[in-house]
């Protein structure tokens, strides 16, 4: 098995940035969920509420993040402006309440324009720590602002296999590896054999598979339109549920440091 894909999603369900290797700190890959959009109670938002966030990129150059919008609209952040500023506030992140960096009234302004509601950006402080759930973490990992693992593990089969399912059931086309929104994309397994994965290893980083990746409505909105196609979430309902949920993808803790790359072998340990 090897490494088919890699991604990180710099702003917190804004859309992701497919690269050729990962470097992994002690949070998960670099950069991944640093930066949050949060409501004016500090409460994060997403694409639930918000599904043209799917259109939101950003890209980080060094001390600067830029942000635009369908191509349409550009705002480039000063980060050590930001650092300089040092205005700490509270964010939520489902159950959790961490201390983030506000990012500033001007790219708030931006954002509230474009996503058509207040909002503001926040930037996941240095002196944050949010722990994974201590049912899952065994050696008090922690996480940034990921829903509440540092990676998702996916496999190409798995994604074959529903694209599958879901051109043989409705009318649509087949879709792409972005809708999950994994970190890691393993290729040469059977389908959803992830499901079964206890421990993997990539270079000098093992991974423990703790628990499946139940799914929202997200995989049902188009990355490029922000339309919502309810086919996919009915072909999740179909073949993906378990009790009251649907799962697809498995979130992983990880243990060591360092890079991973397109094309690195996938040991099964476990």
């Amino acid at each position: 098995m090897n490494v088919s894909q890699l991604f990180y999603h710099p702003i917190k369900s804004a859309a992701g940035i497919s690269v050729s290797q990962l470097n992994y700190n002690s949070l998960g890959p670099a950069h991944d969920r640093e930066w949050m959009v949060v409501n004016s109670s500090g409460k994060f938002l997403s694409q639930r509420q918000i599904p043209p966030m799917c259109l939101l990129q950003a890209e980080l150059n060094a001390d600067q993040l830029t942000l635009s919008f369908a191509e349409k609209s550009t705002f480039s952040l000063d980060l050590d402006g930001v650092q300089a500023a040092a205005k700490t506030v509270q964010a939520t992140v489902w159950s959790d309440t961490v201390t983030a960096l506000d990012c500033g009234d001007d790219i708030a302004d931006w954002l509230s324009h474009t996503l058509g509601k207040p909002c503001r950006l926040v930037w996941l402080s240095e002196h944050s720590q949010r722990a994974v759930d201590p049912h899952y973490a065994h050696q008090g990992q922690l996480v940034g602002f990921a829903d509440g693992f540092p990676t998702l593990i996916a496999s190409q089969a798995s994604l074959d296999q529903f694209n599958a399912d879901l051109t043989s059931q409705h009318d649509v086309a087949p879709i792409d590896m972005r809708r999950f929104r994994p970190n890691v994309v393993i290729e040469g397994c059977e389908p959803f054999a992830e499901d079964s994965w206890q421990a993997i290893r990539i270079n000098n980083i093992e991974f423990e598979l703790v628990k499946p990746c139940s799914r929202c409505i997200i995989p049902s909105i188009n990355p490029d339109t922000a339309a919502k196609e309810m086919a996919i979430n009915a072909t999740l309902m179909k073949t993906r549920r378990k009790d009251k949920a649907t799962y697809f993808g498995q979130n992983a803790l990880h243990q060591g440091v360092g890079l991973i790359e397109v094309g690195a072998e996938v040991q099964l340990l476990r």
